[in-house]
């Protein structure tokens, strides 16, 4: 039975129960493609961690259909994690509502999205969304831009020019990177929020603006509060609804699906033929740490799909080493990591698994034979054995 589920399309994965002192049976399973396994007597929190491995492991792993994107997705943003189902559960709830949203979290995990995606959800989706990259404008213009001038207001104003909030009148503003804004900018801000009236530069009469603001940042606003950078009254303006998005190396279960779904869009949008990126591929690149974080990994999908194009017979170790030089996976290693894992004998399977248990106890051989079923005497002996193989 195991045999044929560990061979069956989609995966399943698989979890099983050993007896306390049938070490072998688990290795042995393992070698056969098992995900994890609990020793009895069983507890209750190593099950529910070792079900929640087989649940994960199997997300990552699923092939990605058109229709699986769309039910693991939240318009562009993408993720079956738990932290991102956290994000969009924190969508649903501030979208009905014209509270300002504060988006926080690192270059790159697609803070832009998540205000798009409040955007679409809300009584306004119907009117326009303004994004605005704050840390780019020129900040003798910021005014202007922000609030509009009157033909003449100033040397250059030939003509009058609507500004940031007019143009999302009845719509969406959103301000990424909000603490680059100079404090005469942010007075000027807050006053808005508070009156939901602008007043273009050179104007005598102010007008009214129905606009929902989302603002991001990628640094610590309450930083910049104490080093006297950012106004206090306008950060607790803008915080009413926070939403944090996680890195991407905190919600690895995600980075399969990613890789994917990217690959296969840079290649259908450059009319090149879709690849095949093997499981364990991505289950590398899944331990990467990712800096860049989505912005990055999209720029790795293209790398890979260009790399394909250009020759490459298959994508394996050796590729995506070419690609990730900084990441750590190893080169020459261009065959599958499960041909490989099949290879292994019965006593390499062993050797991991009781090497892999004492990094658990953090060396404690005495713990880790209980937790194998083994003597003291048996794990001190295989321990000598593996010393004198070395």
């Amino acid at each position: 039975m195991l045999r044929t589920a560990v061979t069956m399309t989609p995966p399943v994965p698989v979890v099983i129960i050993v007896e306390y002192s049938t070490v072998k049976q688990a290795v042995i399973a393992m070698g056969l493609g098992v995900v994890d396994f609990v020793i009895r007597p069983i507890d209750a929190n190593d099950l529910r961690a070792a079900i929640d491995h087989a649940l994960e492991r199997k997300r990552m792993l699923s092939p990605v259909s058109a229709s699986f994107v769309k039910e693991t997705g939240f318009g562009e943003l993408l993720g079956v994690s738990r932290s991102m189902q956290t994000v969009y559960d924190q969508i649903r709830r501030a979208a009905p509502f014209r509270s300002t949203v504060f988006i926080t979290g690192e270059s790159g995990t697609g803070k832009e999205l998540v205000a798009g995606a409040i955007h679409s959800l809300s009584p306004v989706s119907s009117g326009p969304f303004i994004a605005v990259n704050c840390s780019a404008l020129p900040r003798d213009l910021v005014e202007s831009m922000f609030f509009g001038h009157e033909k003449g207001s100033f040397t250059g104003a030939t003509r009058n020019r609507q500004g940031f909030f007019e143009s999302a009148d009845n719509g969406t503003l959103f301000l990424d990177e909000v603490g680059d804004l100079s404090m005469r900018a942010q007075t000027k801000l807050l006053r808005v929020l508070e009156e939901q009236k602008v007043r273009r530069l050179g104007a005598i009469r102010a007008l009214d603006v129905n606009v929902r603001v989302v603002a991001a940042s990628n640094t610590n606003l309450p930083d910049a509060i104490r080093d006297g950078r950012f106004r206090e009254d306008l950060f607790y303006r803008l915080n009413v609804i926070p939403i944090v998005v996680p890195p991407l190396r905190a919600r690895k279960a995600d980075i399969p699906l990613l890789v994917r779904v990217f690959a296969d869009r840079f290649a259908e949008q450059n009319g090149v033929a879709h690849i095949e990126i093997p499981e364990y591929c991505l289950e590398l690149m899944a331990e990467y740490d990712w800096p860049g974080n989505v912005r990055e990994l999209k720029n790795v999908a293209e790398r890979l799909v260009i790399r394909a194009s250009d020759g490459a017979s298959e994508i394996n170790i050796d590729v995506v080493a070419e690609i990730m030089p900084n990441s750590g996976v190893p080169s020459g290693l261009s065959l599958e990591r499960d041909r490989e894992f099949g290879q292994r004998t019965l006593e390499e399977h062993e050797r991991k698994l009781i090497l892999d248990t004492l990094v658990y106890t953090g060396g404690n051989r005495t713990h880790a034979a209980e937790i194998l079923g083994i003597s003291l005497r048996t794990l001190q002996r295989k321990l000598k054995q593996y010393a004198a193989d070395e």
